[in-house]
């Protein structure tokens, strides 16, 4: 299981709706009078949506209205579905021509981007556009001042929560980390548990650790102690503390016991079912059980707290993006790049929130009703990095095959916190050797 083989799929689970005919008509209506001049093409999109999905809807009625405003650019899409950047590169290798393409932020950034294929959008993005955009998005995987990829979907991870249960504990959205075990003790006595978890899905077990060593250490804590070639990093004893943290959860009991055999979906079930006040989880998670929970379900959310004298902020969020991406080799670089701005605009992004349920990029642009906490979350981010501290981005290889199982494997109790530092230490200093 990877990160874009069940972050990304989430979006096919969802009832996707169309947009209203006077959504749409007004929409693009906004979007001809926002469209610049464009030399006559027919652009090779690449996407990682299948074609019925509402996010596909969605982007074909953007393209329709560029169409509409450039009658000289139309476009021929290819929807591959979650293997997109596989099977784009292998079509480039091939010699097919692709003029841009969409995936994960974290994939592409370790993938396309730095295999060195990436056009370079910065001096096409005006500031204009650059402003209305969320904070920090297009730094989250910018080279120096070189731009190659533009955010057009943002998932934010965060505690999400049944307000009304929360209110019937009596609990309250926690500041400091101590805050949030006097949480899971006043939902203990009340007979439900604060948080669960999916204990065979180690990638969202992990946002636990990298959150609490970011606010500790702050941002890319994680990233800077694996860059240790010699893995003496992992000795720093704000390590063993988020380790020893990690315990703490289990015994305050902030977890059911069985929450360790949950398989997914399973823990986050018991939110929906009322048993569990939260979860810390990407923003994709009230669509997941939106048939579940019902229309009625009364969703917040909040950033994890900080930690008592930590040098991280609360405010600062762990992301992922779901980017567009313009190829190197395209012919069409400069007018692939036009169509992007076009997409990143205010209506182009309603079109996108309304119909996927999902959070744009766009400032301007509030989200759905069950994701509006997010959005002010986002809204007021002082820094944004990537899922799981950074590693999977330019370290996948290590991420999912060290980091991850040793990481669950302490969480759940399989292992102590001097074994797991012992192991990630010794395998960083044979991951760096073997590249040397």
């Amino acid at each position: 299981m990877n990160i874009l083989s069940t972050r990304s799929t989430r979006f096919s689970n969802r009832s996707g709706k169309n947009l209203t005919r006077a959504l749409f008509g007004s929409a693009a209506a906004l979007l001809i009078g926002l469209a610049q001049p464009a030399n006559a093409a027919e652009l090779a999109y690449w996407s990682m949506w299948n074609e019925p999905e509402p996010q596909a809807v969605a982007l074909k009625q953007v393209m329709d209205a560029y169409t509409k405003a450039h009658p000289e650019t139309t476009f021929k899409v290819t929807w591959n579905g979650r293997q997109n950047q596989t099977k784009s590169r292998a079509a480039l290798q091939a010699g097919t021509k692709i003029d841009f393409m969409d995936t994960d932020g974290d994939q592409l950034a370790g993938g396309l981007q730095h295999e060195g294929l990436g056009y370079d959008l910065a001096g096409d993005l005006d500031a204009a556009t650059r402003a209305n955009l969320l904070p920090h998005l297009l730094d989250l995987y910018a080279d120096g001042k070189k731009i190659y990829q533009a955010p057009y979907i943002l998932n934010p991870i965060s505690i999400w929560y049944n307000k009304d249960l929360m209110s019937k504990i009596g609990g309250t959205i926690p500041k400091t980390f101590d805050d949030l075990l006097a949480l899971c003790k006043k939902a203990d006595a009340a007979g439900k548990h604060a948080f669960v978890i999916e204990g065979n899905v180690a990638f969202y077990n992990i946002s636990w650790f990298s959150h609490y060593v970011a606010r500790l250490k702050g941002p890319n804590s994680l990233e800077k102690i694996f860059s240790d070639k010699s893995g003496k990093g992992w000795h720093d004893p704000a390590v063993m503390q988020a380790a020893n943290a990690m315990q703490s959860l289990w015994a305050n009991n902030c977890f059911a016991k069985e929450a360790k055999a949950y398989q997914y979906p399973a823990g986050q079930q018991t939110i929906a079912l009322g048993d569990t006040v939260g979860e810390l989880v990407g923003s994709w998670l009230p669509v997941e059980l939106a048939q579940t929970a019902g229309p009625n379900f009364n969703w917040g959310t909040y950033a994890f707290p900080a930690v008592k004298g930590g040098k991280g902020k609360a405010s600062d969020m762990e992301v992922g993006m779901l980017s567009f991406f313009v190829l190197k080799s395209s012919p069409n670089a400069k007018e692939a790049a036009q169509f992007i701005k076009f997409a990143l605009s205010e209506p182009a992004q309603k079109m996108i929130v309304a119909t996927g349920d999902v959070g744009g990029s766009h400032k301007a642009v509030t989200w759905p009703v069950t994701l509006a906490d997010s959005y002010a979350l986002a809204t007021k981010a002082t820094g944004v990095t990537p899922f799981s501290g950074g590693l999977n981005v330019k370290h996948a290889e290590f991420t999912s095959g060290v980091l991850y199982p040793e990481f669950n494997k302490m969480f759940l109790g399989n292992q102590t916190p001097e074994q797991m530092i012992a192991t990630l230490a010794t395998k960083t200093k044979e991951y760096w050797a073997s590249r040397m």
